[in-house]
Formats: C-alpha cells, structure tokens, sequence
C-alpha cells in the first residue's frame, strides 16, 4: 500500500473504517472452452430493489441457454442495479432474448437494455491492455464538486475509473469513495496519489491506494 507522505495533507485523518460492498464479480469463462459461435450482450436491468429478482434473472438466462461473463450489482437507495456480460446461442434473435427476460422481469417491474459490444470491445481491450488494476479508498469533508475534482486528476493521469462505490456518511458532513482504477504502466502510483491530495485539501480528503487482486 502506498500513502501520501506529502507535508502538506491536512492533519485531520479521515480513514475509511466502514466495509463497502458491492457485488462484482467475473465469472468462469466458459465460453473460452465452447464452441466461438456465440453471441454476447451487454444487459442493464434497474427495479426497485425486491427478493426474488436475481433469482427469476437467472432462471431466465438459464432458459435462454446464455453463459455469464462478468456482472456487477449494487443496491443504491432502494434502487437494485445489475450489469453484466452474456453469451448466447448465436442463432438466437436479439428480440428473443428480450422479450423473455422482460417477461421474467415483469412482476418486478424491471427495465432492461441489451447492447452488442462487439464494435467497442476491440478499443477497450487495447486500451486497457496495458494497465494496472488498482483499488483507491478517499475519504474527506463533504462539499459539492469534491468528485468532479477527483476525477479530472484521475483523467489527466489517463486513468479509466472501472469502479466506483460512494455514499455520504457523519449525517451528510462527509463522504467515502471506494474505486476500481485500471493505471496505465507509465503512470506514477506516488505521484497520482500526490496530486489526489492537491486536489482535496479544500474538502480535507485522505487517500490509499493498493493494488486491486484479482
């Protein structure tokens, strides 16, 4: 783990000492062993957050034949939020496969987007083929504009933030961030964190970093 050791971070330290959890996972990759003819998509499905609706999910994609990649799922103000990357049979028609999970989705009023990655997926591999996962943890005093700061240092450093975790806590006086940074290798992990802590003396932030394993 890396901290800041410049002299000018605020002498008030504010550690993150709440969990923050967030369901992200990455599947096995099936796919990888079957046969390439295989059709994948980007799904987003948002409800209000009920018991059931991962489960009547499942069972749908199961029906579907579909192989899970990656998903990550959250519940943010009573609102259940899941994305995630599947493979389906290639034969099968998109309208197919939506028209059965927003069947499966209907008691829970679920919506539901599917996108074909196929066009992006080539300039996301390339660019994050050589980059670092890293795992950064900021805490500090609330104020409007303290993540607007952050990420514009975190986009000179041409870092791509592929994770984020945040909530107000101390009745609204303060924030916690958990994110999911993917470094490019040219970047300086000391000077990052160096130019974070610039940035946050305003709102009184404290940064780590460390390396995400996978």
């Amino acid at each position: 783990m890396t901290r800041s050791s410049d002299p000018t971070e605020p002498c008030r330290s504010f550690w993150l000492t709440r969990i923050i959890t967030s369901s992200n996972f990455v599947l096995p990759r099936e796919a990888e062993k079957r046969s390439s003819m295989s059709k994948e998509y980007i799904i987003t499905m948002t409800a209000g957050n009920r018991t059931g609706i991962l489960s009547a999910v499942t069972k749908a994609m199961a029906e579907l034949g579909a192989d899970l990649r990656e998903a990550s799922q959250t519940v943010v103000r009573g609102y259940f939020t899941l994305i995630f990357s599947a493979e389906f049979p290639d034969a099968m028609d998109e309208k197919v496969i939506r028209d059965h999970l927003q069947d499966a989705g209907r008691p829970f009023d679920i919506e539901i987007s599917l996108r074909d990655p196929s066009s992006h997926l080539p300039e996301y591999n390339a660019t994050t083929a050589e980059t670092k996962p890293y795992r950064l943890r900021l805490g500090g005093r609330n104020q409007p504009g303290a993540l607007r700061k952050l990420s514009q240092v975190m986009s000179l450093h041409s870092i791509d933030i592929t994770g984020l975790h945040a909530l107000r806590i101390a009745e609204g006086t303060g924030f916690e961030m958990v994110l999911r940074l993917a470094v490019p290798a040219t970047c300086s992990v000391e000077r990052l964190l160096h130019d974070l802590n610039a940035a946050g003396q305003a709102f009184e932030m404290t940064a780590d970093i460390s390396e995400f394993i996978q």
